[in-house]
């Protein structure tokens, strides 16, 4: 992948409301980022924070009404998806742009074998006869690791187990080899040592195909070893946007910051604290003028409640939307920092102090 190639997929300040009888909610308010050719980036958040609400509209599946798009741009190779018809999008969808789904068993229809299911996007976008759409399909499920593929063709989606069932899914999304591939949290109902495999069988895909990956996810964990950069989302906004190994070690945004808080870290052992975030995330439904996690921060400030911040540029794409983006930069709160260095920040955050910046912090 290089740096320098033309975005791939470019999301430009999309809003995808909802209207609902408490209100329009503003599932993705203003969202904007970019994919490259052969790039991995992950998209994270708590659930509600717009992540799959953004890769749904990309589909072109919002349903309207309820679903209103309200504003942006969304450039496939330079063409504005939104723009297209029904029938255009169609070509598109399943064929250069395919989608994992969360939950496998939802996804395919129980009532049809997954032959019928797997040959029907290569008869219907690459033109295929039956036999060769089936051939390629057997092929396909051999290559993700699905065993006797021949012998299990004809079977019902009921008779593979989860971790089967999301391989057959991953060969479906990958059959008419697309240029992006979207997993909308593909291990989230699998067991840990089957979220691994699945992991790393996309990961090799994506060697294989030269395929450009988003990672939907709540958990940073799933894409510290994925993703060459992650998308962190709230409240249908981006928070923070950075390389991922730049993004661990030197958080920008206190949202980033109680993100990595929660995750179990083997390193620590079992003294390690796991810090929730306190409170909840803010009704999309009703206007927020300032930033959306102002109410649960401790590095809040009156300004943060009124106004949207602008993003601060760190160079090399990484860019945080935060009023106090380089006093948290400068607090060194990644991955590598201790408990009590946290706490100590955050106790002096809350009394009111500045926190000086150090350029370089460590």
């Amino acid at each position: 992948m290089s740096e320098s190639s033309e975005p791939l997929l470019e999301i430009k300040n999309l809003k995808t409301h909802f209207k609902t009888d408490e209100g329009v909610v503003r599932a993705v308010d203003g969202v904007s980022y970019s994919v490259r050719p052969g790039e991995c980036v992950g998209v994270v958040g708590e659930s509600g924070s717009g992540k799959s609400v953004t890769q749904i509209t990309v589909l072109g599946l919002i349903p309207q009404p309820p679903g209103i798009i309200a504003g942006g741009e969304i450039l496939f190779k330079g063409q504005d998806l939104l723009k297209l018809k029904p029938r255009e999008m169609r070509k598109i969808r399943g064929n250069r742009i395919s989608m994992i789904w969360q939950d496998p068993m939802t996804s395919l229809n129980p009532f049809l074998k997954i032959s019928r299911q797997l040959t029907e996007p290569l008869m219907t976008h690459q033109g295929m006869s039956k036999e060769q759409a089936r051939e390629k399909a057997v092929e396909m499920l051999a290559k993700v690791g699905i065993p006797a593929a021949r012998e299990r063709f004809d079977q019902y989606p009921h008779q593979f187990s989860g971790g089967m069932r999301q391989r057959v899914m991953i060969a479906m999304a990958l059959l008419c080899q697309p240029e992006l591939l979207i997993a909308d949290e593909p291990t989230t109902a699998l067991d840990v040592t089957i979220q691994a495999q699945i992991l790393e069988l996309i990961k090799d895909l994506r060697e294989d195909f030269g395929t450009s990956v988003i990672m939907i996810t709540h958990d940073l964990g799933v894409v510290a070893g994925m993703a060459d950069r992650i998308i962190v989302m709230y409240a249908g906004r981006v928070m923070e946007e950075a390389p991922s190994n730049e993004l661990f070690h030197k958080p920008s945004h206190p949202y980033t910051v109680g993100l990595l808080r929660s995750v179990p870290r083997l390193d620590k052992g079992r003294a390690a604290r796991l810090i929730p975030i306190p409170g909840l995330p803010p009704n999309v439904a009703k206007p927020l003028p300032g930033c959306p996690f102002a109410a649960r921060c401790k590095w809040a400030q009156p300004k943060c409640h009124e106004a949207f911040p602008e993003p601060v540029d760190f160079g090399d794409g990484h860019r945080s939307y935060c009023w106090r983006a380089e006093e948290v930069r400068a607090a060194d709160l990644g991955t590598h920092a201790s408990s009590e260095h946290i706490d100590d920040i955050e106790a002096r955050v809350t009394a009111g102090e500045s926190i000086e910046l150090q350029g370089e912090a460590g």
